[in-house]
């Protein structure tokens, strides 16, 4: 071995023996599997390198191959750092420039430490690269050695071969391929009718940060957060809350919480800019259907809105003002006064008691979410008006205290006002604690729940009833009142659900890839599945009735008026599109009680007839209506009637979408 691979050797250990420190998984087998992997990868690597004649070739080839080496190294330790395991779906939704542009903050010193260590590597390497002796192998004996680490990798082995087995089972292509009953789906969410709801009471909904019920055991951790247990014994709790694939992180807690569907979707590597796209940007969801409703609806977090593109996809969801970290920052005394992630938490409390009393002061019903930081993972950090906790000397514990504390008093305001008479309040986490510094004092194999709390609300649900984030939404839309004709994917209103009912198996592989599967192509806009859509066509494409006139294409949407009671319009030949897996979305403006039709032909040169019609009533105001077009005849022009009544009509959006 030479000099170079011994050195290379020592600084590959490092990150390697870091990560397995932090896993939540340190088996003996596991680390010995580690190190031995590591070791042939590297030495396997350099003797491969060494197989080129010494020049300007071997040195650009060898520096490219250490650099991936420790592209993947240091990205495997930044994993179990953060969560105490290896790559899994979460750690590549945030594998992206914007949301690490934004954790530069919260973890500077540690991408500093990560750049050194890189340039260390490659420097030993180019330093050392001439005293790299040919290796006396054959190349068909290194590559099987190299195969043979790859597989030795505790991390990489069972990550291949699940995504072997994804590959190898038959997957779901079409809504016919699903079991809804049996996998506890509403088909009906694909097709929502109806936006329009009447409201109910206030909203204040608080994240926690990753909080889970364990903190509240008092037994556990005496004292550690009084103003919690106070408020369980105010409200009322689910005590089997349990979280669900694609709910483990931030976002994807708050997508589970607010949508009714978790965070899956069928690319997982691809998929890291997920929300960056159009993700699940036909999904109803809870502040959509408050925001039918008049609401107005605020978001506050301390976080930077650009970590994992939350404040968009709020923004796109109904929310009309969202507030994160740039925003804040400036209503502070001390603009200093952050930590890595953002504000503090005593900062975010102060400013959301401001925006709760001005929101009560409008004559809107209101939706304050707030979502906090200072218990953010794996360290964290305190506000500074707060006292430590005095039973045990840890910083989570700590941050966990102050939260409490915080919260508690921000309550206590909240309850002093005269709105809050008419505001339900939900405490919730936004997904568990990932690994952080009190791990250590967790029970072994303890049983891991959310935290959920009702205050101010008259009804209850069974404590011990089976819930995932998933059933929020619909819950918390029965405890305001909101009266609506909305259904929700995966979701169930627990104050209508017997508790046998309730059950469901939430990591049934069926259901997952069902899930993915729609929320994919069936709740998000999929730019290649768009067989028509009124901001790529040009009106000479459509042909619109005699009564139609003054047609235009203004602000994205398409207006015109109607002389008579009868105007429609013909959408284009779509070619070879095929109808039977297509839906229709329809957004219509109205200021009257309208019937909006579609005439279809189901053979072709049929043409049209009542029978061959759908139809859907719709009230004054703004409505989103989607059409199933199953039973269209491919090559059959789409002929719409958006209503029966003279006017001025206007389409907000028109799109099909086909699989």
């Amino acid at each position: 071995m030479s000099s170079m691979q011994r050195i290379q050797l020592l600084l590959f250990f490092m990150p390697v023996a870091l990560a397995h420190y932090y896993s939540l998984d340190r088996s003996l087998l596991s680390v010995f599997s580690a190190l031995v992997s590591v070791s042939l990868i590297v030495l396997t690597s350099t003797a491969l390198i060494s197989q080129f004649e010494h020049g300007t070739v071997r040195t650009s080839i060898g520096l490219v191959v250490i650099y991936l080496l420790s592209f993947y190294y240091a990205s495997q330790f930044i994993s179990y750092y953060l969560q105490g395991s290896y790559f899994n779906q979460q750690y590549l939704f945030h594998f992206n420039l914007t949301t690490l542009r934004e954790s530069l903050a919260a973890y500077y010193s540690l991408m500093f430490l990560i750049a050194g260590w890189t340039a260390c590597v490659l420097f030993g390497f180019y330093y050392l690269r001439a005293q790299l002796p040919r290796s006396s192998h054959s190349l068909p004996a290194l590559a099987g050695l190299f195969v043979l680490a790859l597989m030795l990798d505790p991390g990489l082995r069972p990550s291949v071969f699940a995504m072997a087995n994804s590959a190898l089972s038959p997957r779901i292509d079409s809504l016919e391929a699903i079991a809804w009953e049996e996998l506890s789906l509403e088909q009906d969410a694909l097709t929502n009718t109806q936006f329009t709801s009447t409201p109910g009471k206030n909203l204040l909904f608080i994240f926690l940060e990753g909080f889970e019920a364990i903190y509240t055991d008092k037994d556990l951790f005496p004292g550690l957060t009084p103003n919690l247990q106070a408020l369980n014994e105010e409200g009322w709790q689910l005590d089997n809350m349990q979280q669900v694939e694609g709910s483990g992180w931030t976002i994807a807690g708050m997508v589970s919480s607010l949508c009714g569907t978790p965070l899956l979707y069928e690319s997982s590597f691809g998929g890291n800019e997920v929300l960056f796209s159009r993700m699940l940007d036909k999904a109803t969801c809870l502040p959509d259907v408050l925001s039918s409703a008049g609401y107005q609806q605020i978001f506050m977090g301390g976080a930077a809105l650009g970590f994992a593109n939350k404040g968009n996809f709020l923004l796109e969801h109904g929310f009309d003002t969202t507030l994160g970290r740039h925003a804040l920052v400036n209503e502070l005394a001390d603009p200093n006064y952050v930590s890595g992630w953002g504000l503090y938490d005593d900062s975010l409390f102060s400013q959301a008691l401001e925006q709760f009393t001005s929101l009560a002061a409008s004559e809107q019903p209101f939706n304050l979410t707030l979502l906090t930081v200072d218990t953010h993972h794996p360290i964290d950090e305190p506000s500074a008006s707060c006292s430590e906790y005095d039973q045990i000397d840890n910083s989570i514990l700590h941050a966990v205290h102050c939260t409490d504390y915080l919260l508690g008093e921000f309550l206590d305001q909240v309850k002093a006002h005269p709105a809050y008479e008419d505001t339900v309040v939900v405490l919730v986490s936004d997904h568990l604690a990932m690994r952080n510094n009190a791990f250590p004092l967790f029970p072994e194999n303890y049983q891991r729940r959310l935290y959920f709390n009702v205050l101010n609300s008259s009804a209850a649900v069974e404590q011990e009833i089976f819930a995932t984030p998933l059933d929020i939404s619909p819950t918390v839309l029965q405890l305001l009142g909101v009266q609506h004709d909305v259904t929700f994917l995966a979701g169930l209103d627990l104050l209508n659900t017997p508790l046998k009912d309730a059950v469901r198996d939430t990591y049934d592989p069926n259901r997952l890839d069902a899930i993915r599967y729609i929320n994919s192509n069936h709740l998000s806009t999929v730019e290649e599945n768009i067989a028509f859509s009124l901001s790529r066509q040009t009106l000479g494409e459509m042909d619109f009735s005699e009564s139609i006139s003054n047609v235009r294409y203004n602000g994205g949407q398409l207006q015109f008026d109607a002389a008579t009671g009868d105007p429609y319009f013909m959408l284009p030949a779509l070619g070879d599109v095929q109808f039977s897996d297509a839906m229709l979305y329809l957004t219509i403006e109205t200021d009257e009680q309208l019937n909006v039709a579609i005439y279809f032909e189901a053979e072709p040169g049929q043409g049209y007839s009542e029978e061959n019609t759908l139809q859907r009533y719709i009230p004054v105001g703004l409505n989103r209506v989607v059409f199933e077009l199953k039973g269209v005849a491919t090559g059959s022009r789409i002929r719409i009637d958006p209503g029966q009544l003279p006017g001025r009509y206007s389409i907000r959006e028109l799109e099909i979408r086909a699989q």
